[in-house]
């Protein structure tokens, strides 16, 4: 079964066959400095500093060979020049690879899925070659997810409900990555019944498959509510 968490394009498909292509080593030092810029820590480092890097730590792999760790801060840490050098493809290449790192990672943190679907939909849609590649994907996916989940899953939220949402227009512009068009962003704010602040930042196109998914929801509530009533009306419960 495929679902539909992601589009790929053809400059996406492109920013595959670059990512398939990078010895592994590489692949998880780009990885890793790309969610690192994603965070909000590495999003606030970066209006400070254009020449934040990433922290990664060697550990050893099953094949003897090594992984990135980025949670340390014990190798030298990379700024996106030096990056580029170690990646050693054109500018443009370049580019293309942080972007798809980029949309990978944003798509994938909006959506809670089995990791075994996840790893498929890595293997068969996005067509990711290096099974140690999707493995280091979906490491990191569920050590993100799972602090998530716990608190979905804890007592504080089984009675918390949403009592106020509004919303707001963002306009993100360009980053030290890259030079990019301005994309307006839909911020949905939400207060929950014990004061806790929930923000969900979308393009359109993510508002609109929300929207959609709304429009299923009580597409299915109000069949549900219909047959209930002409249960309630049928002649043997007169």
């Amino acid at each position: 079964m495929s679902i539909n968490w992601i589009k790929i394009t053809e400059r996406a498909r492109e920013g595959i066959k670059i990512i398939n292509a990078l010895p592994y080593e590489t692949f998880t030092t780009v990885l890793f400095y790309t969610h690192r810029q994603m965070s909000p820590s590495g999003a606030s480092a970066s209006a400070t500093s254009s020449t934040v890097g990433t922290s990664v730590t060697t550990t050893g792999r099953a094949d003897g060979s090594t992984e990135e760790n980025p949670t340390s801060s014990t190798e030298p840490e990379y700024t996106l020049e030096e990056l580029e050098r170690l990646v050693g493809v054109p500018r443009q290449d370049f580019l293309l690879l942080i972007k798809t790192f980029s949309y990978i990672l944003r798509r994938i943190s909006t959506f809670i899925i089995k990791p075994s679907l996840l790893q498929r939909e890595l293997r068969e849609k996005l067509q990711l070659e290096d099974e140690a590649k999707i493995d280091a994907i979906l490491r990191l996916w569920v050590r993100e997810t799972t602090p998530i989940m716990n608190n979905l899953a804890s007592k504080r939220y089984e009675s918390n409900v949403i009592e106020d949402v509004a919303w707001k227009l963002n306009m993100e512009i360009s980053s030290h990555c890259q030079q990019r068009e301005k994309t307006p962003l839909a911020v949905l704010q939400m207060k929950t019944a014990v004061g806790e602040d929930i923000n969900i930042e979308m393009t359109h196109p993510e508002l609109m498959e929300l929207y959609n998914q709304f429009e299923n929801i009580q597409g299915e509530l109000d069949a549900m509510l219909a047959m209930k009533a002409a249960g309630a009306t049928a002649p043997g419960n007169q």
